[in-house]
């Protein structure tokens, strides 16, 4: 790989990470008086949109293993912000559902995400966000298709 081409591959990755960091940083910040941290967010945003859903499909769409979303479900449990239900199909599964304190939690995490989007997008037109988004989004599925070799 020439020199060019590993400057380009270590700054997507390095601005990639920083931008992570910092959204966890701030997100993990300004929910602290909720108690959620990490993807406890993204749980609550999940579940909303597909109530009903199982830690399985939480641990695909999140690409984390499953006994790190058993472990932060578990924690929103405890906190009362989801509820588990055995699955009428399934007796082995339990079906996960946002309660009403959960439900509380979507304006303020969504306002978050949204002050959140006007903070890194600042200086760009709309042209480039939807640019971004989708250069971003073509990098992630040519990730997501890597086979080991």
């Amino acid at each position: 790989m020439n020199s060019d081409k590993q400057e380009f591959s270590r700054n997507i990755i390095r601005h990639i990470a920083r931008l992570e960091r910092q959204r966890r940083l701030y997100l993990d910040e300004n929910l602290r008086a909720f108690k959620l941290r990490g993807v406890m967010f993204m749980i609550i945003l999940y579940l909303d949109r597909h109530p009903g859903s199982n830690q399985d499909s939480l641990s695909e769409y999140l690409l984390i293993d499953k006994s790190g979303v058993a472990r932060k479900c578990r924690e929103l449990e405890d906190m009362g912000y989801i509820k588990r239900e055995q699955s009428r199909d399934n007796r082995r599964q339990n079906e996960l559902y946002l309660t009403e304190n959960g439900q509380t939690l979507l304006p303020v995490i969504r306002s978050l995400l949204a002050k959140w989007r006007e903070i890194v997008t600042k200086d760009m037109t709309g042209f480039e966000q939807k640019e971004l988004l989708r250069l971003l989004e073509l990098m992630e599925k040519n990730a997501l298709n890597i086979r080991p070799s």
